[in-house]
């Protein structure tokens, strides 16, 4: 097939994709969902009883006034869960503890009478008593409770794009010493191609941010990477001579001779994915969604996408030698 008669075609498409979840993301959602990890919340750690589960943790914060929360299995046998409230839940409990405590120093007890000592209250802590009583449970089932900040999630945030760019700098790097700078120039833009599709597929499945989430996003790029590298060694057996790499033919047979295998790895692969989801456990639910759809755009860019733009960078590069002549 000569995939480089549609390459405009593949370019197309691809901007349509990433502006319509990009645009559903930020134009719909106004922005990701809120997480925990990078936005801060309150996390409490539950023992339930062995005919209790996920759906009464739900249903008892939402009877609690606490809506919005989220449960994940810790302990399958013991049947332990972390309930997670976001920044939402956060601040209301806290704005009403200031409140309470205001009242409580503008109180002025009667003379002679002892003045009493203030209750200490946090909002792991009021959270708790909301919550507990509508489960039917003690303190003695809470595990541990916990106050996460939001500048732990802001430094976290830093990390992950840090990490993001330095896998796609360091690909360029080894991508430029095997093969050739339009090569590594080609895959380094298809991998910021599937990362914004990646980031925007995050944004409308409505996947709250977190460090697996992160890690997904990094294995997306190396899976993807991975199919880019074995097409583009392809043409490097095709060539004799580096110039003739951009060349139309040479690319449509590289990506050819290659397809095979491309698609029977990504079937393969997609299919531990899939059972992954099937019967998996429900915290690794996220991730493997990404990595589904990780395998599906990484497979496309690296077909249609990666060796197109090193053609087009070739070809823009000719152009301004011939200029400067």
């Amino acid at each position: 097939m000569k995939f480089s008669r549609f390459r405009n075609l593949f370019f197309l498409l691809s901007i349509v994709g990433m502006v319509a979840l990009l645009g559903i993301t930020f134009g719909y959602y106004n922005g990701f969902e809120r997480s925990i990890t990078f936005d801060g919340g309150i996390r409490l750690t539950i023992q339930l009883p062995k005919d209790m589960g996920r759906e009464d943790l739900i249903k008892a914060s939402e009877k609690a006034g606490l809506p919005g929360a989220t449960a994940r299995v810790v302990d399958y046998k013991r049947n332990q869960y972390d309930l997670e409230f976001g920044p939402d839940v956060r601040d209301r409990i806290r704005a009403e503890i200031e409140d309470y405590e205001k009242q409580q120093e503008a109180t002025v007890p009667p003379e002679g009478e002892q003045v009493k000592k203030k209750e200490t209250r946090t909002v792991p802590g009021e959270i708790e008593k909301l919550i507990l009583p509508e489960l039917g449970l003690t303190p003695e089932n809470v595990i541990s409770k916990a106050a996460i900040s939001a500048s732990y999630g802001q430094e976290l945030f830093i990390i992950a794009m840090e990490s993001l760019a330095l896998a796609i700098v360091l690909i360029g790097l080894y991508l430029t010493f095997r093969f050739d700078f339009p090569f590594a120039v080609g895959a380094s833009a298809a991998l910021v191609h599937d990362l914004i599709f990646t980031v925007g597929f995050i944004g409308v499945m409505r996947i709250e941010p977190s460090v697996p989430v992160v890690a997904a996003v990094l294995t997306v790029l190396g899976y993807s990477i991975n199919d880019t590298i074995v097409i583009f060694d392809r043409i490097r057996a095709n060539i004799d001579d580096i110039n003739q790499a951009a060349q139309p033919a040479i690319m449509d047979d590289a990506i050819n001779q290659t397809l095979s295998r491309t698609i029977l790895t990504s079937l393969l692969t997609l299919i531990a994915v899939v059972a992954l989801i099937v019967g998996g456990a429900t915290s690794l639910v996220d991730f493997a969604y990404i990595i589904l759809f990780g395998i599906l755009i990484g497979t496309y860019s690296s077909i249609f996408v990666a060796s197109h733009l090193v053609q087009v960078y070739s070809g823009l590069r000719r152009r301004m030698k011939k200029a400067r002549a």
